[in-house]
């Protein structure tokens, strides 16, 4: 009696882990937000009418990591303090409750203006992890899937640097964490950068 009360006392512990533990899903979405200022423009020298080029698909992997997208933007809004970077795409067309994530960057300062090509992971920014969450890195867009891929880059204007966010690189950043934390200041403005990845 003594060995059933201890199994049933260990599993109700396990279940009480396991909720703890328990991953939530993030309702923060911005993708209906209006860049405020039209001359806050984000680009990129891998895109090109609107088409990712072939030279930036399905980058090789060097220790689960991959050279990441060249990326410029200009005209920072007055007030900014802080920068982020978010890439996202849709697997699902019409159904935003899936979304993959290819590049996590924080706490960029506002006074710059470019990450070249392969430098996103050596700045003095933050990066999360790779779409699989098994690398601090970019994922190049690889879709397999006959039609043409939606993905989209999001540059925002913080009025701070997110304290929940770490001061470090991490793992533990996913697409969730970090878009929670961007909902924990204000953003003074957001701009994208949407292109297509077709088969």
């Amino acid at each position: 009696m003594k060995y059933s009360k201890l199994i049933v006392l260990t599993l109700f512990m396990g279940l009480i882990s396991c909720e703890h533990h328990k991953k939530t899903t993030t309702k923060v979405n911005y993708d209906d937000f209006k860049t405020l200022n039209a001359n806050f423009k984000l680009t990129s020298k891998a895109v090109a009418n609107g088409v990712l080029l072939d030279a930036y698909k399905c980058e090789k992997k060097v220790n689960d990591v991959e050279n990441s997208i060249p990326l410029s933007w200009e005209n920072v809004p007055d007030g900014t303090k802080s920068l982020a970077v978010v890439m996202y795409h849709y697997p699902k067309k019409d159904d935003k409750t899936e979304i993959n994530s290819y590049l996590l960057l924080w706490d960029i300062d506002p006074s710059v203006t470019q990450i070249p090509y392969k430098m996103a992971a050596k700045g003095t920014w933050f990066m999360g992890g790779n779409k699989d969450g098994t690398a601090i890195s970019y994922t190049s867009p690889c879709s397999r899937g006959k039609g043409e891929h939606v993905y989209t880059i999001a540059l925002y204007a913080l009025s701070e640097t997110p304290a929940a966010l770490p001061k470090k690189h991490s793992l533990n950043v996913d697409y969730n964490v970090l878009m929670d934390g961007l909902g924990t200041v204000n953003i003074i403005d957001r701009t994208t950068l949407t292109f297509i990845d077709s088969n």
